[in-house]
């Protein structure tokens, strides 16, 4: 049940207290779906809710035909009346990650494979470990781009043209950044592209995403530049991390704007009941939203939240 501060409903973090990684949020009318990583090899998790807090467990979507094990990091689009699934998942013929894109009339599918757009293979007879994850999409100038994270050290956030029927890429990928910081741990994920005030805001994710609390440090992080291919400034803060005791790695985020102004992100993150790393926390890797602000200095979250919170303000006049 909702409380009342100040005269508003709250609502406390986390949102949704069981295993959801990588959370995506996106709105159709005036319901929100929240896709996550994948659930026991049957598809990828997804909830449905009309104000962000109260989430409703659905049945998993967007498994494809040629994968059942690794489907991590979904992100969905609706464009041009169609529904559009970029998921990574492990392919069964090379043991590496391709990220793929599958297509479907609503956003609960059902979704069929459109194409595999960037195959998991050694880009430079590099080490075996090189698959592609965590796709996002940037719209500008009529044209739609595809971020994604190169898995193969140096770890790497790239960026292409996607064809106009999201079918395959074109040209050659670029890289925007690596995980050149030590506190990164060779860890790079999770790409958010937003554009304001003519600046671009390159958001990601880097650290261990689970290991013991001494050395927790899964953050989201930003980085700027005033060209859409760069170069781009890493922030010498991150934007959001751990609380001893409370929240351990937080991140993989996503962040978008309500349709009342407010701007949001949703990530998850770890309780402090054990380590956070799997098979030392019974809850995993939970939901968790918290309120972003725009400040003269660029993106603000008070957060990770675990007290109660003035909820979300979905629609203008609500």
């Amino acid at each position: 049940m909702a409380v009342t501060m100040s005269s508003q409903e709250t609502y406390t973090n986390p949102v949704y207290n069981a295993n959801f990684p990588d959370p995506f949020v996106v709105q159709d009318g005036g319901t929100f779906y929240v896709y996550g990583t994948q659930r026991n090899g049957q598809g990828f998790q997804v909830m449905s809710s009309k104000n962000l807090v109260d989430w409703t467990v659905l049945d998993p979507v967007g498994k494809p035909s040629w994968s059942h094990n690794q489907m991590w990091a979904p992100e969905v689009y609706k464009h041009d009346g169609k529904w559009y699934f970029f998921f990574s998942a492990l392919n069964p013929t090379t043991n590496k990650r391709d990220l793929a894109v599958s297509v479907g009339d609503g956003p609960l599918g059902p979704f069929h494979d459109l194409a595999v757009l960037v195959p998991g293979v050694s880009e430079n007879s590099g080490p075996s470990q090189d698959g592609a994850i965590d796709a996002t999409l940037y719209f500008e100038d009529g044209k739609t781009y595809l971020l994604y994270i190169r898995e193969a050290a140096p770890r790497a956030l790239k960026i292409v043209e996607l064809a106009p029927d999201f079918s395959k890429t074109v040209g050659e990928a670029k890289d925007l950044l690596h995980a050149d910081r030590k506190i990164e741990q060779g860890i790079l994920d999770a790409p958010t592209l937003i554009k304001r005030d003519g600046t671009y805001w390159l958001f990601f994710s880097g650290g261990w995403f689970q290991s013991w609390k001494k050395d927790a440090n899964y953050r989201v992080w930003y980085a700027t530049s005033s060209s859409l291919m760069g170069p781009y400034k890493k922030a010498a803060k991150p934007l959001i991390e751990g609380k001893k005791d409370l929240v351990y790695s937080p991140g993989h985020q996503t962040i978008f704007e309500l349709p009342s102004g407010e701007w949001w992100i949703a990530y998850h993150g770890w309780d402090a009941e054990g380590d956070p790393m799997y098979g030392h926390n019974k809850h995993g890797r939970t939901l968790r939203i918290d309120r972003l602000t725009w400040t003269a200095k660029g993106p603000h979250v008070d957060g990770p939240s675990v007290t109660p919170r003035v909820r979300p303000v979905v629609s203008r006049g609500q």
